[in-house]
């Protein structure tokens, strides 16, 4: 698998949170932090996570170089180096770079990446039961979306 991405059809949402408490569980994390979020904008929900920029302004914006890209379009923080200045957080413009007070750290969505190395997919996508949150390999979900988008438009190959 090459390049991977996480796709959220907001639509289809509808707002049971299991995939907040699915990674909190993946994650160890408490009370705080939410590396994935549901936001309810009446009569709608939009879960606001990372979308592992191309060019990460929160990388752009670390002053320790803590967060770095991999070669599957990961974008993810070294806790070591990692001095709290929540530089990071601001330049996020999603607001999915979350800041950790307990232990004075940036913390985000890592696309669950210890389950990859395993083929194992995140704990979000796991967990959610009306399937809204896909992810998978950027090609294939590029194909897909293109078969859905013709799908939902009456037009089939």
């Amino acid at each position: 698998m090459g390049r991977v991405s996480l796709i959220v059809f907001q639509e289809d949402c509808m707002g049971c949170h299991a995939c907040e408490v699915a990674c909190k569980q993946e994650h160890g994390l408490g009370v705080g932090p939410r590396l994935i979020k549901v936001i309810e904008k009446a009569p709608s929900y939009i879960p606001v996570y990372c979308h592992h920029c191309a060019k990460p302004p929160c990388k752009d914006a670390c002053p320790v170089e803590a967060i770095s890209r991999n070669e599957r379009g990961i974008v993810l923080i070294n806790q070591e180096p990692c001095i709290g200045c929540k530089a990071c957080v601001e330049a996020c413009p999603f607001g999915a770079m979350q800041f950790d007070e307990k232990r004075e750290i940036a913390v985000k969505c890592d696309l669950c990446y210890e389950r990859l190395k395993n083929n194992g997919g995140p704990a979000c996508s796991n967990a959610c039961p009306t399937q809204c949150i896909v992810w998978g390999d950027m090609r294939k979900l590029s194909e897909w979306m293109e078969k859905r988008s013709l799908c939902q438009q009456g037009i089939s190959h």
